[in-house]
């Protein structure tokens, strides 16, 4: 993400999606530009205006690792080699203004802002780390320069003070960070359970219960979807209907948990042919199935249909019905898609439609295609 120019100096950032890491990178991103420009306005106040040519070097020396960590988060997109880069330049800097300068003209006040940037760009413990050896170094420096600084105006009471401001400093942003990033876990967590909430609900809205097939609804959206995916696969495309034989004396004869059971070996039957990822099957309601076929041509595909037929007479689910073998079929009809300019579910689903009246006109336990 590339927060813009006026978002970076207004921080008015805004998300699409809470996320914690959109957070770190935003804060990153400020972190870095602020870093640029004021490193980059010290340059110039230090050669021209002070003079002061090694303290120019030095913010020199920040402002070009800082604007290179800001293009590796920017146009690399990479924020933990960004935050390495940019802590590492303001580590060196830092300590250098302390080792050179032994605190004249107030430059010690520079370290404080090491604090906040490792432990906000790193995280909590990382961070807490990195600038908890930083100001190891600082206070082993400025301890050296007690009676000798400024005159011997830098002594132990001046120390002590800056050693305290300092831990307290750690401390609170150290608190602050680590509070936060526990609170950003619970929520991540509970963001988690809802999108799992959430898919599960989905998937519910369109699956049949029984069957736990796609429902009439699900048909619906993914129709025209898939023949438009067909279309630019060129390949074939054929839906069908399907619906079982008898279920109704069936039904009565052995009971409605019976009858359920029946349901759902036709929707394993369903299930284990149409188990490519192009293919689809749907329950629309009561004994009627519904499918979607795709092949690299019309013949395979018939042969996957026909297929269904004697996979369900394969389960041998006995049943007391006008067919001679006496167990429980289905009768299926078919319309393959031919004509590019056919793309009316509605038109599509009517033929095949008949075409399933058709089948059971003509005695059931058959395919017929339109």
């Amino acid at each position: 993400m590339k927060p813009k120019l006026k978002e970076l100096l207004l921080a008015s950032f805004s998300f699409e999606e809470y996320n914690p890491l959109y957070t770190k990178v935003l804060l990153l991103n400020a972190l870095l530009f602020s870093a640029i420009i004021i490193n980059f306005v010290f340059v110039f106040i230090n050669l021209f205006v002070n003079h002061a040519y090694v303290l120019m070097a030095i913010n020199l020396f920040i402002f070009i690792f800082s604007a290179l960590a800001l293009y590796v988060l920017r146009e690399r997109q990479d924020h933990m080699l960004a935050g390495y880069i940019g802590n590492v330049a303001l580590f060196i800097g830092f300590l250098l203004v302390v080792v050179l300068f032994k605190g004249s003209n107030y430059t010690l006040i520079w370290s404080y802002f090491f604090a906040p940037f490792a432990i906000i760009t790193l995280g909590a413990s990382r961070g807490l780390l990195v600038a908890f050896v930083f100001i190891v170094m600082v206070f082993g420096i400025t301890y050296t320069g007690i009676g000798v600084w400024e005159e011997g105006s830098w002594n132990l009471q001046s120390y002590v003070r800056f050693m305290i401001a300092h831990i307290l400093m750690l401390y609170i942003i150290y608190a602050i960070q680590n509070s936060y990033e526990r609170a950003n876990k619970k929520i991540e967590q509970l963001r988690q359970k809802e999108k799992e909430q959430l898919k599960l609900f989905e998937k519910l809205s369109i699956t049949d219960p029984l069957t736990s097939l796609y429902n009439r609804r699900f048909l619906n959206e993914i129709f025209i979807r898939q023949i438009n995916n067909t279309r630019r696969n060129e390949k074939v495309f054929a839906f069908f209907l399907l619906d079982m034989d008898y279920f109704k004396q069936y039904n009565d004869s052995y009971g409605h948990q019976k009858g359920d059971w029946a349901l759902q070996q036709v929707a394993e039957v369903l299930s284990s042919v149409l188990r490519r990822s192009e293919d689809y099957a749907f329950r629309i309601g009561g004994e009627e199935f519904a499918g979607i076929v795709v092949g690299e041509d019309t013949k395979s595909i018939e042969i996957r249909i026909m297929s269904i037929l004697h996979a369900l007479k394969a389960c041998d689910i006995e049943c007391e019905n006008a067919l001679e073998q006496g167990v429980l079929t289905c009768s299926i009809g078919a319309y393959v898609v031919k004509d590019e300019s056919e793309y009316s579910f509605n038109e599509i689903y009517r033929t095949a439609d008949e075409a399933l009246y058709k089948a059971k006109a003509d005695g059931r336990d058959r395919v017929i295609y339109v």
